[in-house]
Order: structure tokens, then C-alpha cells, then sequence
């Protein structure tokens, strides 16, 4: 019983200690500890909000990636198919760039 009077003696003076220091009154401490708690818990719900948000976002991009695949394969296709078309062109006109030079 001895040792929780001398623990609960020292915490209290450790508490003034820290209160004198800080030049505030429990109260103050108190009312300090609850806008910080209140403070961090709606931060920690903001930021579990955005992590939720970022993961919809990434199973909606992840769903249309065959899609996005789909497109850029067209794409490349159309550029091959035009290279192929324009490659005799720019031959000829290499050709007749070289002669006048």
C-alpha cells in the first residue's frame, strides 16, 4: 500500500512539476489534452476517408485497364499501319533530297 502512496505522490508532483512549467492550471491542461485528442482523432478519420477514396480510385483505374490496353494497342496499330503508308513517300522525297544536296 506504501509503494502506491509513493507512486501516487510522485506522479502528482511530476503533474504540478509539468503544469508549473508550462504555466497552466488543470484545467487548462485538461481542456488542451481534449482539442488535441479531438484534433488528432479527426485526422486519423480524414485520413482513413482518403486512403478509402485512393482505393476505390485504384480498383476503378484497375478495372479499365483491358480497356486503356485495348486503345493503346489500336493506336499502335493505326501509327504502323501509317508508317507503312508514308514510308515509300519519305523514301522518295530522301531521294530526291540527297541528289540536291
Amino acid at each position: 500500500m506504501k509503494t502506491v502512496f509513493k507512486i501516487v505522490g510522485a506522479t502528482a508532483v511530476v503533474a504540478g512539476v509539468y503544469l508549473y512549467s508550462r504555466k497552466e492550471t488543470p484545467q487548462e491542461f485538461v481542456e488542451r489534452a481534449k482539442s488535441t485528442f479531438d484534433d488528432r482523432k479527426q485526422k486519423a478519420a480524414d485520413w482513413k476517408s482518403a486512403y478509402d477514396d485512393f482505393k476505390k480510385s485504384m480498383n476503378a483505374f484497375t478495372a479499365q485497364m483491358p480497356v486503356l490496353e485495348k486503345t493503346i494497342n489500336d493506336i499502335s496499330r493505326d501509327v504502323d499501319e501509317a508508317m507503312f503508308k508514308i514510308q515509300p513517300r519519305l523514301d522518295e522525297i530522301n531521294k530526291y533530297t540527297d541528289k540536291l544536296k
